[in-house]
């Protein structure tokens, strides 16, 4: 699954957070470390799956069990942030 950011949503990076802005819904969050990672990732790429890669190589997760672990984590995550309305998931085929 692909995902984008809502065009209603205003974001940047400020020191290890990410500050988000829906004019959607008016609301301001704040994202922690770990939690900007993956938004980060998601502006980047675009795919939960390449996401967790990259954070799985990143911290070392060297097991199946651990890999696991990030993704089912990171998709739970970004499921929470589509019912949200920041992130839309798209429709179509995959980008090259």
């Amino acid at each position: 699954m692909r995902y984008r950011i809502d065009p209603e949503v205003v974001w940047t990076p400020s020191q290890d957070e990410v500050r988000l802005y829906s004019a959607r819904t008016g609301e301001f969050q704040t994202l922690n470390s770990t939690a900007a990672q993956i938004w980060l990732g998601i502006s980047e790429n675009g795919s939960a799956e390449d996401t967790a890669a990259e954070l799985a190589v990143r911290y070392g997760a060297d097991s199946p069990a651990q890999r696991a672990l990030i993704t089912r984590d990171i998709e739970e995550f970004v499921t929470r942030l589509v019912a949200q309305g920041l992130l839309e998931e798209e429709s179509g085929a995959a980008r090259a």
